[in-house]
This record gives structure tokens, sequence and C-alpha cells, in this order.
């Protein structure tokens, strides 16, 4: 640590005072915590593209409705496109969202609702709000693969909801639209979220069963370009495997040999719908693992993990789980992955992580004794519990570890492990060994939170610097039993303020590391290894100004790009 500020050197900054080690000893952690590897630390109880189509040989992995915000987390997750609906009276909202996927190399399948599409008889006519919507999406032709036009529109009504037994549009219906569409942009590729086609063909089951629906459904080619089928096996009445992928198997066959020119798209989804008949459910991670290669085998041309976001009627959706996320990747799918050890931020909880950092696994039964290191350098091996990280390079190594009990172990990602998906070998003589998986990336900027949670107050210090150099503690938060607090610190008295925050995932950042408080840019002395305790990071930012007044306001580190989960501090 090389800055000097005056006769306040940044290489003495920023350690805690006795009495706030004293007060996070008192903090409750959830589990041991995921703020447990930092308080071991302090306390010294141990040492603690889419460029391809999707009609290319490579299967893509993509999600449903995103927020803008999500485009970042979901290409460092590798996902390849995001369908998204834009909203034809928001037309502001269209550059934003289309330019966030473009900055972080995301591509696009987009709707527009309500529907731009009107039929008369035979023919239909597009709305002058949808003329301008595919004219503006043709000039965005490098971030758009495909205009997703309806949800469901043989058995449902894509105007005004509600299921409709005989079909609404016909197979006819939809290929008359699709030429009208690429009428007025040629070349467009057209998305339809259609179920399961199979089943209103002549012979259909659904047919079978429905007379009313007759033929119309009898000719199928040209309606979409990309179909979406889908059957959710994860309900109330157990994982039905087998009669799932039966049918998916079914549905991607007809759509290739039926349907041309269109190609197969597997919705995946995840979620909870306790008002869904016959009920579904979140699948546990080993199921969700499952799934997703189990889909990746068959002849598919995406995976598209169905929604992101929940909407009202479910309780639970992918982006509520991100221990879940590593798990839906075609990496997932390859030798020694594995849904039993999944290596999570020990500061955020966030499912990536750097080589050189700490993490986190959560489990059960991972470890017969609650065990922690006591010397450096860190052990490969505690109360005969060690952990192996293979890379893409093949290249194996055994994790420094931290920490280890039933519920909890703690390690250090090795340095020298290569960016990508890694596999996990837990083993503990408790079973056999445990097959997991962690997404090392080069920088995965982290803070530690007092709560444990990687959200609220900020696990910091401060000091301050008056005229005659002379350095005074500030305290940062106050901890009353399990509950702990921000502390307002006062910017209106004599002398600068400087902050030391603690994380991890920071310390191979190639470009310079900013920090934004309140979206206000504030000096960074230092950001790196901590020095004392491997895995920990330090960043040192001050002196600060332009914040008197502020409140609790949020702190974020951007690093190579990435940016930190956001902790709060407060200012009087």
């Amino acid at each position: 640590m090389k800055t000097t500020v005056g006769a306040f050197s940044a290489s003495g900054f920023g350690c805690p005072p006795a009495r706030v080690i004293q007060r996070m000893a008192t903090i409750g952690f959830r589990y041991v915590s995921v703020l447990a590897v930092f308080t071991l630390f302090i306390l010294g109880l141990a040492i603690l593209t889419l460029a391809q189509s999707p009609t290319s040989p490579k299967m893509l992995t993509g999600t449903y409705f995103p927020d803008d915000g999500d485009f970042k987390t979901l290409k460092a997750l590798g996902y390849d496109f995001a369908v998204v609906t834009l909203r034809l009276d928001d037309v502001a909202s269209w550059k934003p969202t289309l330019d966030a996927a473009q900055s972080v190399g995301m591509k696009l399948m987009v709707g527009a609702y309500p529907p731009p599409y009107v039929q008369d008889g035979a023919a239909w006519t597009i709305t002058s709000s949808g003329m301008a919507v595919l004219t503006y999406l043709q000039t965005r032709a490098d971030v758009v693969i495909a205009l997703y036009v309806f949800n469901e529109p043989y058995s449902s009504n894509p105007y005004a909801g509600g299921d409709i037994p005989c079909g609404f549009f016909s197979a006819g219906d939809l290929r008359t639209l699709r030429s009208t569409i690429q009428g007025v942009w040629p070349g467009a590729k057209i998305y339809q979220d259609l179920g399961g086609p199979s089943q209103w063909a002549p012979g259909g089951s659904y047919t079978a069963s429905h007379p009313c629906v007759g033929d119309k459904y009898a000719d199928q080619t040209g309606v979409a370009d990309y179909v979406g089928i889908w059957a959710y096996p994860f309900t109330i009445h157990g994982y039905d495997r087998n009669g799932a992928l039966s049918f998916l198997r079914r549905e991607a066959s007809f759509v290739l040999n039926s349907m041309q020119p269109a190609q197969p798209i597997s919705l995946n989804q995840a979620f909870a719908c306790t008002n869904c008949d016959p009920g579904f459910v979140f699948p546990t991670a080993e199921q969700a693992l499952d799934w997703n290669c189990a889909t990746r085998s068959l002849p598919l041309a995406a995976v598209d993990w169905y929604p992101w976001r929940k909407f009202s009627s479910y309780t639970q959706a992918l982006a509520d789980s991100p221990r879940y996320w590593p798990l839906t990747t075609p990496e997932a799918c390859g030798p020694g992955m594995g849904a039993g050890a999944i290596g999570l931020s020990a500061a955020s909880g966030m499912p990536f992580v750097a080589a050189d950092s700490l993490v986190s696994i959560y489990g059960a039964n991972l470890a017969s004794s609650t065990l922690s290191a006591q010397s450096q350098p860190l052990p490969t091996s505690i109360g005969g519990v060690t952990l192996q990280v293979r890379d893409t390079t093949g290249t194996t190594q055994k994790a420094p570890l931290v920490f280890v009990s039933a519920s909890q172990i703690n390690f250090v990602m090795p340095a020298g492990i290569s960016p990508g998906q890694v596999a996990l070998t837990l083993t503990s003589g408790m079973n056999s060994p445990l097959a997991g998986t962690a997404l090392v990336r080069s920088v995965a900027p982290a803070l530690f939170t007092v709560d444990a949670s990687g959200k609220g107050v900020a696990a910091a210090t401060a000091t301050r610097v008056d005229s005659n150099q002379k350095q005074l503690p500030v305290p940062v938060f106050n901890c009353k039993g399990t509950v702990c607090t921000s502390v307002p610190i006062d910017l209106g008295v004599d002398g600068s303020v400087y902050v030391s925050l603690y994380g991890t995932g920071i310390r191979n950042h190639n470009s310079e590391v900013a920090c934004s408080i309140n979206r206000i840019s504030v000096p960074v002395l230092y950001a790196g290894a901590q020095g004392e305790y491997e895995g920990l990071d330090q960043v040192n930012i001050g002196p600060l100004a332009h914040l008197s007044g502020s409140g609790e306001v949020d702190l974020v580190l951007i690093v190579d790009g990435q940016s930190s989960n956001p902790v709060r501090v407060n200012f009087r």
C-alpha cells in the first residue's frame, strides 16, 4: 500500500479498533455466515457471443424477461441472448434496453406490447406504432436476432387472454403474419412460443380430444423461424423427468420435420407457482442441473431459462436463487461438475468468484466437525476435509481451506486457476465425494457487510486525519446484539475522512478501480490484497467530499467494468 497523505500512510490505514473487533464478535450470522470469513480473520480465530445464429451447431443459452440491469449478470454467466418486450407507449425505453444489451454483448429476441398486429379477414395490418418499432429494430439488427410475436397463439387469445379450446390463430394465420412482417423487414426472423405444436396437428393428442380443431394446424410450415416448446417436470407430484423429456423430444422432432424453417427452443422453466395446476414447485439444485443437461441432449437451437424475474403469480424464479445459476450453463454438464458444492463469493453470496478470492460452500453434512485454520499459509486439509479444483485447462489444484463445518466450507480459490467454469470435488469422509462447480472470473469484486447478507451496512473502518496530521478512528457501524446499523460519519468537522473497505475478488484488476458513493465518484487510494490474510482484499478511499448530509447511501466499486454488490455508508 503505497499512498501517503501527509503523515498518514495508507499502509496503516484501516486497522479496526479493538472495540470494533470486539463488537463484531457478537454479530450473529446465518449458517456460520458469509461474513464469518472476515470476522474470523479479524478476530484471529482462524487464518483465514451471439455472432452465430441459433441455427448454427452451437446450442445457445438464453432467458426470458430480465431487467435491463440483468444483462451484465447474464453475460457473466455465459448466456447468449434474452427475450424482452418493449412497450409501444414508452418509446423512450427502447434504445436504453437495446443499448444495455449491446454494451455487454448480449443479443435479444424482442416482442412488442400491446401486440401491434391486427388481423383483417385473411390479411394482417401492422399498426403505426408497430411500424415504428419494426423500423427501429431493423436499425438495430446487430442486436436483434428475432421478433417475439405471440405467446401460445394456438391455445389462447394474445389480445384479451383466455383459453380458446378450438384454437385462436390457425397455422395459416401465423404464416401470413410472418410474410407480412417480412414484407416490412426483409430477413426478419420470427419467434413464436407454441408449447406443444404437434398436439394440434391431425392425430395429435389435443386434436383427438377436441375435434373442433379440425385441420387448422395440418400444415405448420412457415409459421416461424424459432418455436418455443416446453414441459415443466417439477410439480407437487414429483420430478417427471422421463415424461417431460419424452414430450420435448417429440416436439423438437416435430418442429424440425414439420415446421420448416423453424428451429426448436426449449423453455427450461424454473419457478414455483402455488396457484398452478398441478402445482409447480421450484426444483432442487440436483434436479435443475439434471434437467439442464438432459434437455441439452436434444436437437435444440437453444435452451431458454423461463422466466428470469418472477411474475405476479410466481412465488420464486431463477433470479431469486443465485446458487442455481452455475447449474444452468452448458459448461455445468461437463465431466466432474455437480450440484453438491456450489462456490459463492464469501462476501456477496453471488456465484462469481476470482482466483485468490474467498469462497463459501453451503450445504449439509459437509464436515464432521467445526474447525478453522490455525496458521498461514493456509492448509489444504482440515479435519479430513479437502477440496480439489479443476479448471478449464484441466489443471487440478487443492484449495487452501479457511474454515470447515457441517453446513459451510470457506476456502481460497487457488491463485493459479484459469477463468471459466471449474469443477469442485469436496472430500470429507462424511459421504461420497461431493461434485460441485464455481464460476471463476478474472475479477469478481465483492464487499463484506456487517449482517453477513452481502447487503446493508459495509463492514468498513474509517479514520479522520486532522490539520495536525493526527489520526482518529471514526465509527462506521454500531451493533446491539444481532442488530447492526450504520453510524453517520460527520464530514463537517476539522480534517479529512478516509474509509477502508474489506472485500474479495478485487486484487487481480487490470485497470484503475473506481468507487461511487451516492453516484458521486470518490478517490481510490489503494485496491488490492489486504496483506495479512489470504484471499482478503482492502480498498482505501478518500478524502471524502461533497457527501455531507447525504444520509445512508449506496457505495459501489467498479473493477475492470464489473460492479460490486452495493453496501451502505452514512454521512451527516
